[in-house]
């Protein structure tokens, strides 16, 4: 008997991995404390003049100081709820305040204006760009605000200054707060475009895994099925007869598990898997088929010259599309004896049809859930390359039949 794996490795394994999620929160812990101290830190320098200055200096210091507080305490807007929202409102109360209140002289409004109107500004692009919708439709017009009147204190200032003058600068900051609104709506929407198109191409993946799982590892699966019904049904194979089955059955599988590596290394890369299959590959596809046992006899009427004529993706899916039919003559079409694939020329490209002469029934295999889109997913597919897909009953059976455009 060998030796049982010993369990340490596995033990050492979850040791690091507790280790380390308890580790993000402590570092999160200390990053926190330290963004407060630095934020605080500047919030006393910014009040260190107002300390040894007159009283009267606090009315414009405090409001600076809180801007700067807040501008680099940079608390995420996602992640505490209800936080940054409510500093940013206190930041325009206390400036609102500082407008109605502020009797001092003028000197005082401009010193810390210097730091206020600016903290105020990137308050406002952080809102316009990070902030939930409902938080920035309130809250940046509200620094817009607070930005664009804080002119008004010179009007109660000690000299006061003119009042069309006062108006003019309210004018004027209305420049500054719709250019920090408008950079930080731009970030936004780019962050959201970017989001989307993140989305989409995830979206694009998997219908592309899809599509690979349904063309190609269910096509060998169907004949595998097929194959073992067969022999079942038919019995009595001897001993050449079962090698060959058996042959025909583990080649089916090695495609199919290669098929699944591919589709499987595609979603570890984060790419669409790489098909090279094309109107070149109908010969051995036809030949596969036809090498069953038990199964209708196959024909390929394959027009010269027609292999590199399509684009490869047009190329791919009309390879697709006589995998699919050849699937469902094995699933659906009860007694037929005969598929033609034929594809030739036409005017504007190339025409794949495949023809069978058995009458179309439900699966001999009983119900499948989740089934029935390959030919619905095909249509969309060739639609978008520019071609069509139609398939119905003919004189004879069941035809597919599909126009690619070259």
């Amino acid at each position: 008997m060998g030796r049982r794996p010993r369990p340490a490795p596995a033990g050492r394994t979850d040791l690091t991995a507790t280790k380390a999620s308890t580790k993000a929160p402590t570092e999160a812990a200390a990053e926190g404390g330290l963004r407060i101290g630095w934020a605080a830190g500047l919030a006393a320098l910014v009040l260190l003049p107002a300390v040894a200055g007159r009283p009267v200096a606090l009315v414009t210091a405090v409001p600076a100081a809180l801007a700067a507080f807040v501008l680099c305490l940079r608390v995420p807007w996602r992640r505490v709820a209800g936080v940054p929202a409510a500093a940013s409102s206190a930041v325009c109360l206390a400036s609102s305040a500082a407008d109605l209140a502020f009797r001092g002289p003028k000197g005082y409004v401009v010193l810390w204006a210097v730091v206020e109107l600016p903290a105020l500004l990137l308050l406002l692009r952080r809102v316009a760009r990070r902030a939930p919708e409902r938080t920035a439709l309130v809250t940046g017009p509200l620094l817009a605000l607070a930005a664009v009147l804080m002119p008004l204190r010179l009007a109660t200032a000690e000299p006061p200054v003119a009042s069309h003058a006062v108006v003019l600068s309210c004018v004027l900051g209305l420049f500054p707060a719709g250019l920090a609104a408008g950079v930080g709506l731009y970030f936004r929407a780019v962050e959201a475009r970017r989001g989307r198109a993140v989305v989409s191409a995830l979206h694009a993946q998997r219908l592309q895994v899809a599509a690979d799982l349904h063309d190609f590892v269910a096509h060998e699966l169907t004949g595998i099925v097929v194959e073992v019904q067969s022999a079942r049904w038919a019995g009595g194979l001897d001993e050449e007869e079962t090698a060959e089955l058996l042959a025909r059955v583990e080649a089916a599988g090695m495609r199919a598990l290669e098929s699944m590596d591919l589709t499987l290394g595609s979603l570890r890369e984060g790419v669409a898997p790489a098909r090279t299959c094309g109107l070149a590959d109908l010969p051995a596809l036809v030949g596969r088929f036809a090498a069953a046992g038990h199964g209708p006899r196959a024909e390929l009427v394959l027009e010269p010259g027609l292999e590199d004529v399509l684009p490869r993706l047009s190329d791919d899916a009309a390879y697709r599309v006589v995998v699919e039919a050849l699937t469902n003559v094995r699933r659906h079409a009860e007694g037929a004896a005969q598929v033609t694939v034929t594809v030739a020329r036409t005017a504007g490209g190339v025409e794949v049809t495949v023809a069978d002469d058995g009458r179309t029934v439900p699966a001999r295999t009983g119900p499948r859930h989740g089934g029935g889109t390959g030919l619905a997913e095909l249509t969309q597919r060739l639609e978008t390359l520019g071609g069509s897909l139609t398939c119905g009953p003919h004189p004879t059976g069941w035809r597919v039949r599909a126009l690619l455009a070259a």
